[in-house]
């Protein structure tokens, strides 16, 4: 499955403006503060286009983002370069990554675990964070939870962005619910348009999975993990209810 590619890389930035980085960063760093004070090297496991690693490196942490697509990782370098940051990113299937050192804190941000698909995508996932953590280190990463996505079924979005040039992108989603199997299949229909026209258009199919408590435990377990909090996305001392489709998940190697 490819995705993120061409046109979808290019207006990723633009579909996800308003998404809280920055917040989302003042949320892991209060995480660190609570279960891992003096972390200082972070991993990104699906660090897209950059969009925390940049914060989080303008704040003195150093990163290493690992991504898929291409066309993401070009987007992010660009941005990195700009800023004159460091930040060493790397192309690789995280579920397969070897970087040969280990960090304070492993993070894997906006539903990145749901694009593993299978038991065996979670496990090798989970192993790897473990891998390339210190003892005690930190992997925090939010999921879909499946109770709120069965309890709130997805439905069609359309999404449009006006660009500086007079065009717009136009955004289609359509999911289908496989409830058996714990997944979501996305389907995305980006348009390019001028004057009506369209003039580029991709399609790219998402298959997500979304997750339950005891599996989560399960499988961070037997890698290597004690959990130590499951709670809505950035409300850690709140309690999961089935109106919070979006879960954060914090654990710690033992």
């Amino acid at each position: 499955m490819k995705v993120f590619e061409n046109i979808y890389a290019e207006a990723y930035d633009l579909l996800y403006k308003t998404k809280a980085y920055t917040k989302e960063c003042d949320f892991i760093e209060n995480v660190i503060s609570k279960y891992k004070r003096n972390a200082k090297k972070i991993l990104d496991l699906g660090c897209g286009t950059g969009g925390h690693d940049i914060i989080l490196a303008e704040r003195g942490y150093e990163v290493t983002g690992v991504d898929l697509s291409s066309e993401m990782l070009r987007i992010a370098k660009k941005k990195s370069a700009e800023k004159k940051l460091k930040i060493n990113f790397i192309k690789r299937d995280i579920a397969k990554i070897n970087i040969g050192k280990r960090f304070d804190v492993v993070i894997s941000m906006f539903a990145v675990m749901g694009y593993q698909i299978n038991n065996n995508m979670i496990a090798d996932v989970c192993q790897k964070a473990r891998k390339h953590l210190s003892k005690g280190g930190l992997f925090i990463f939010d999921c879909w939870y499946g109770p709120a996505v069965l309890a709130d079924k997805p439905k069609p979005v359309i999404k449009e962005i006006k660009l500086a040039d007079g065009k717009k992108i136009v955004r289609y989603t359509t999911p289908v619910l496989d409830a058996m199997r714990h997944t979501v299949d996305i389907q995305f229909k980006l348009r390019k348009m001028e004057k009506n026209k369209v003039v580029d258009e991709t399609k790219e199919t998402h298959k997500m999975r979304f997750m339950f408590p005891q599996e989560i435990k399960y499988f961070l377990n037997v890698a290597g993990f004690e959990v130590l909090k499951l709670c809505p996305f950035m409300r850690m001392n709140k309690e999961l209810t089935v109106k919070d489709w979006d879960m954060t998940v914090i654990a710690k190697a033992v």
